[in-house]
C-alpha cells in the first residue's frame, strides 16, 4: 500500500502558500528577527488564548478541553510558516490503528510537543514532566488535558503510576505519545532508547507505532527556529503485535526508527 503524505495544510488550516514576512528581508539580522518575532507570538498567543479557554475548561468536558487547545496548535502550526516559512507534513499516517496505540516518538525540539495534537487525527495524551504543570498558562492548560505526568522523584513509584495513568488514558480511547530518550536531542545525534514505552505496551498490549522527525534541523533543541525550511514526519509502521519480550520490542522500535532516521538525515 503506498505512503500517504498529509501536509499541514490538509490536516490543519487551508492558508494561502506565504513566504515569510518581507519586511524581514531589509535587515542584516532578519533571522534573528525572525526568532524573536516568533517566539513572542508563541508565548505572547500562548498566554492569551489559555486566558481565554481556561474559564471554560470546567463547562466543556474533557473533549472539548482538547479541541479548544488543539485549536491553538492548529494556529501555530500556520503561522509558523507565515512567520518563519517553516512547513510541515506527516508521511505514513495508515500506519496508525483504528483503536489507541502508544506512539513512541523521536524528541528533537519544542515543536513535537506542540504541533503533534494538530498533526495527528486522534486524540493523544503526551507523558511529560509533572513540573511542567507549574508553568503559568501553559501548565494550567496541561492540568485540564488530563494527560500523564511523570514525577521523577522515584523511579520505581513513578514507572507504576505512569503505567496506571497510560493504561487509564488508552482505555479512554487515546494514544499515548511517549519520548523514549528522556529528553531533546540534537538531530544528529544517535537514537538511544529507554525501555519505558514497550514494557508500557507489554503490560497493556496495545499495538506500539514509531515516528520520527527532523524538526530539529530547523527548530533545535535549545532556541527557535530562524529561518525556513520543511520538517517531514514519518509514522512507521506497527510493531508486531505478538512480540511481548520488552527487550525484542525496543529493538525492533530501534530498528525501525533508525532506518527512518536515515532517510532523513
Amino acid at each position: 500500500m503506498p505512503s500517504r503524505r498529509v501536509s499541514a495544510d490538509t490536516l490543519c488550516l487551508r492558508i494561502p502558500a506565504v513566504r515569510p514576512l518581507p519586511v524581514i528581508l531589509l535587515f542584516p539580522m532578519r533571522r534573528t528577527l525572525v526568532k524573536w518575532l516568533f517566539a513572542t507570538y508563541v508565548l505572547g498567543s500562548g498566554i492569551v488564548w489559555s486566558t481565554l479557554i481556561l474559564p471554560l475548561f470546567p463547562f466543556v468536558g474533557r473533549n472539548g478541553r482538547y479541541r479548544l487547545a488543539r485549536l491553538w496548535c492548529r494556529a501555530m502550526v500556520a503561522m509558523m510558516r507565515v512567520i518563519t516559512g517553516v512547513t510541515c507534513s506527516v508521511e505514513g499516517l495508515e500506519h496508525l490503528p483504528d483503536g489507541p496505540c502508544i506512539i513512541l516518538s523521536r524528541h528533537e525540539s519544542t515543536w513535537e510537543t506542540l504541533s503533534f495534537m494538530a498533526l495527528f487525527p486522534r486524540r493523544i495524551s503526551f507523558v511529560f514532566k509533572h513540573e511542567l504543570m507549574n508553568v503559568p498558562f501553559f501548565g494550567w492548560v496541561l492540568r485540564g488535558l488530563d494527560m500523564v505526568s511523570l514525577d521523577r522523584g522515584s523511579i520505581r513509584q513513578a514507572h507504576a503510576a505512569v503505567t496506571r495513568e497510560c493504561a487509564d488514558r488508552l482505555k479512554k480511547g487515546d494514544s499515548v505519545v511517549i519520548f523514549p530518550e528522556g529528553t531533546r536531542v540534537a538531530h544528529d545525534a544517535p537514537l538511544k532508547l529507554a525501555s519505558g514505552g514497550v514494557r508500557l505496551a507489554c503490560a497493556t498490549k496495545v499495538p506500539v507505532v514509531p515516528v520520527v522527525h527532523d524538526a530539529g534541523k530547523v527548530w533545535p533543541a535549545k532556541g527557535w527556529p530562524d529561518r525556513g525550511g520543511h520538517i517531514r514526519v514519518i509514522v512507521t509502521p506497527c510493531l508486531p503485535l505478538e512480540c511481548q519480550v520488552p527487550q525484542e520490542l525496543n529493538r525492533l522500535a530501534q530498528s525501525q526508527m533508525d532506518e527512518a532516521l536515515a532517510v532523513l538525515r
